[in-house]
């Protein structure tokens, strides 16, 4: 399945998974005050001026890099926050991001646009050196002297693949655990399903070095 079948897909069942209190939340949070219609809402954070997505995407990447994750190292949280923040400039709308936080019917379906629109798509940038660093370090292939390398890029390209037909999964199942988050890998990475998986996948990509190896001899 390609990533925009499965981002369709995912809208779908966020959609679904919100109607049961969109229906009881709407009318309190469509309540417009008069100063909103007549005035843009503005960002004291640059200089006053009226927020627009650029700008809150640049507000989300510095809150995101800032915060303590003890799943990803700097690199990889940079790489996760500056991806998500450009895909989260071109996908919601100012009202999007500020509804990122409310735990309202609003809020529930802007962080669910935002999870399948602007984080599920860079989720495979960051899959690759976290899975091969816990790969290299797994006590499985301590007796690995030749080929370790190559059986943990094995490792790493199998996850990526698995991540992208994986994702409405991860992100419903993150969803479910912890409703306000916008990180559901740091929660996949930090349960055993992921352990489970990877286990797995090193398993074949063993298997298939040591066989591919003993045909050569």
């Amino acid at each position: 399945m390609s990533i925009k079948s499965f981002i369709h897909i995912f809208i779908i069942s966020i959609i679904l998974f919100t109607a049961s209190t969109s229906i009881a939340q709407s009318n309190d949070d469509d309540v417009k005050s008069l100063g909103d219609i007549l005035n843009p809402k503005t960002d004291y954070d640059n200089d006053g001026k009226a927020l627009t997505a650029a700008s809150m995407a640049n507000n989300y990447y510095n809150s995101c890099i800032d915060k303590n994750n003890f799943v990803f190292d700097e690199i990889e949280k940079n790489i996760l926050c500056s991806c998500t923040a450009a895909k989260m400039s071109e996908n919601l709308t100012v009202d999007d991001f500020m509804a990122l936080d409310k735990k309202t019917a609003k809020g529930k379906d802007a962080r669910g646009r935002m999870l399948a629109y602007s984080y599920a798509p860079c989720m495979e940038y960051v899959v690759d050196k976290k899975v091969s660093t816990d790969c290299y370090i797994s006590k499985s292939l301590d007796d690995i002297v030749i080929g370790k390398s190559h059986i943990c890029k094995c490792v790493a390209d199998r996850f990526k693949q698995h991540i992208n037909r994986a994702a409405p999964s991860i992100i419903t199942s993150s969803m479910l655990n912890e409703p306000m988050t916008l990180d559901p890998l740091g929660y996949y990475f930090k349960n055993r399903d992921y352990y489970a998986q990877h286990k797995v996948f090193m398993g074949q990509c063993r298997f298939d070095f040591e066989y591919h190896r003993d045909n050569k001899r």
